[in-house]
């Protein structure tokens, strides 16, 4: 039993098999979740670099053209123009070049070039296409505009740099004449009364030159020229920072993905979970269907879709010859005792592949000359008898309660002859559970080991109904069905927890829904070889079917039919 096998191969802990073997590092999960998702990473870099190629495509050119001004404050112990709103020396030089450059984007300014320069828009748009910024630890005032157009970008800069002269001169100007009156007023009385006027003379000197010159604190130093080629769009800086952007976004949702996602995605989440060896790995099966399509969800809906357990005959080679593999895991032990052995095949959840590992796994140790029984335990979900082609007149059912003897309720399955008979659920019943109770479960075990060599169980997922769970109990080995993509994280632990409290240590895991392994030279050429001959289990068939129509026609030929039968028997072997 396997309570009992579990202690022997699992040592003193029946439990031990739930540890890991060896942890992986971070460095190869990363990895790992990067190889896992890379069609998603693929998919948001393609779309952010597509949408970098798309504002490439839209985007206006833009220019850029630069004007400087050079701000000259003038000395704190320089009283000739007092009365003048100019800039003067202040204790932080940084502050007078930054009261220049807030004063050269002011909406005077702007008003000014507007009609200078005829702006298609308002000032205040007009406003917002330029910049001014100190240039360092220098009295130099960066004016920066931006345009559609170089000659645009260019006027904009250039205006805003005189504009700003105009502005203050004009101001500078009417204070000064404002001044130069009262001086001149006072001068004259001094005149009249004797006093000393060469100070005021001297002022309104001063004071004339600036009601001529104007602002002598702003100058233009460098007009602003037209820009030969734009400054925005970059194309290949946009299109690596698209690249990289999608690289960093879909690394990004891969990993958030990878902890949100409750699903199994790769076999290192087993290693990760369980200490139990990979017996078989089903690459994803191509060649046939693996879907029926079942009731409309809705009257006018699409039609919902259920997962087919699929036979032999329409298996590919590769998947074939993975059942293979699990037959020869699996038959190790059988080899040592020389007993029959009992297999029960489960999984964490439903559409997992374990009916059709079970079906392929019992026809595998029939093709190998065994006597094998496949027990459908799956009581709500009975779908073995329409994968092989074969129907019960009397079920499992019948058998547990005693009706029928189980050599009586055996179904040969086609065409492996006597080498593979099936116990099937003759319908669909819940209250089938209820007769399977320990004792009936390890007499029914114990009456099909007694006929077969290997008795293979297809039971329904333990996480969902745990009505083969009697079986499970008294099996020489469970194995566990789980498909990459769909299986469930949380079921498979719940699974775990299931067997570990029933003291089942399971034989290990079958792995569906992997890639197909590359075909070397030596199966291309066996696949040329075999080019022109039918499938080989039609051939098996189709031999099964000649030599038994040659027995009823010469009955009185017995060496020849034993000599045909040992043929067929001998061929199947050998496939």
């Amino acid at each position: 039993m396997n309570s009992g096998n579990s202690q022997a191969s699992g040592g003193p802990r029946s439990g031990a098999w739930r540890r890991p073997e060896s942890g992986t590092s971070g460095l190869e999960r990363y990895f790992a979740t990067i190889r896992e998702r890379a069609g998603l990473i693929a998919l948001v870099t393609f779309v952010t670099t597509l949408i970098a190629a798309a504002y490439l495509v839209v985007a206006t050119e833009q220019y850029r053209a630069e004007a400087d001004l050079l701000v000259i404050p003038l000395s704190r112990d320089d009283d000739s123009l007092q009365g003048l709103s100019v800039i003067h020396e202040s204790t932080d030089p940084t502050r007078d070049v930054a009261t220049a450059a807030r004063l050269t984007t002011s909406l005077n300014v702007a008003r000014r070039v507007d009609k200078e320069i005829g702006y298609p828009g308002t000032p205040e748009q007009l406003r917002s296409k330029v910049s001014a910024e100190p240039v360092a630890a220098s009295q130099v005032v960066a004016v920066v505009a931006e345009a559609d157009s170089p000659e645009m970008a260019r006027d904009i800069a250039n205006g805003f740099a005189n504009g700003i002269v105009s502005e203050r001169g004009d101001i500078v100007k009417r204070q000064a004449d404002t001044l130069i009156t009262g001086l001149r007023q006072q001068l004259q009385d001094s005149q009249d009364s004797g006093e000393t006027t060469t100070a005021l003379e001297q002022q309104i000197v001063a004071l004339e030159k600036v009601k001529t010159a104007g602002d002598p604190t702003l100058t233009v130093d460098t007009l602003a020229s037209k820009p030969v080629s734009p400054f925005s769009p970059r194309p290949m800086l946009t299109l690596i920072a698209g690249l990289f952007g999608g690289l960093i976004l879909g690394v990004g949702g891969a990993f958030a993905m990878s902890a949100l996602d409750p699903r199994l995605r790769r076999e290192e989440q087993l290693r990760e979970l369980y200490s139990l060896p990979i017996l078989a790995r089903v690459p994803k099966e191509k060649r046939a269907p693996t879907f029926t399509l079942g009731k409309r969800r809705l009257v006018i809906g699409p039609r919902s879709r259920e997962r087919r357990a699929l036979p032999p005959g329409e298996l590919s080679a590769a998947t074939l010859e993975s059942f293979r593999t699990l037959r020869t895991m699996l038959a190790a032990q059988r080899r040592e005792d020389g007993n029959s052995r009992s297999i029960l095949v489960t999984g964490p959840s439903p559409s997992e592949g374990k009916t059709t590992t079970a079906i392929n796994l019992a026809s595998s140790l029939a093709l190998a000359g065994n006597r094998v029984i496949l027990i459908e335990a799956d009581f709500r979900r009975p779908t073995v008898g329409e994968a092989l082609g074969v129907r019960a007149r009397v079920g499992i059912g019948d058998v547990l309660l005693g009706n029928v003897a189980l050599e009586d309720a055996l179904v040969l399955a086609p065409p492996f002859g006597d080498n593979l008979c099936a116990l099937l659920v003759d319908r669909a019943d819940d209250w089938l559970a209820e007769v399977l109770s320990l004792p009936a479960a390890e007499a029914l075990l114990e009456d099909a080991k007694r006929l077969a060599d290997y008795v293979v169980l297809d039971s329904p997922p333990l996480t969902q109904v745990i009505d083969a769970m009697p079986l499970a109990r008294q099996v020489d080995d469970v194995v566990m069905v789980v498909r990459l993509g769909s299986g469930n994280l949380t079921q498979l632990a719940h699974l775990g927890d299931l067997l570990e409290q029933n003291s089942i240590r399971p034989a290990g895991f079958v792995v569906v829904g992997g890639p197909a392994p590359e075909e070397s030279s030596y199966y291309r050429e066996a696949q040329r070889r075999r080019a022109a001959q039918s499938d080989w289990l039609v051939n098996f068939e189709q031999k099964t079917s000649s030599s038994s129509s040659s027995e009823s026609e010469a009955p009185s030929k017995p060496e020849s039919s034993s000599s045909s039968s040992s043929e067929r028997s001998a061929s199947s072997a050998e496939r």
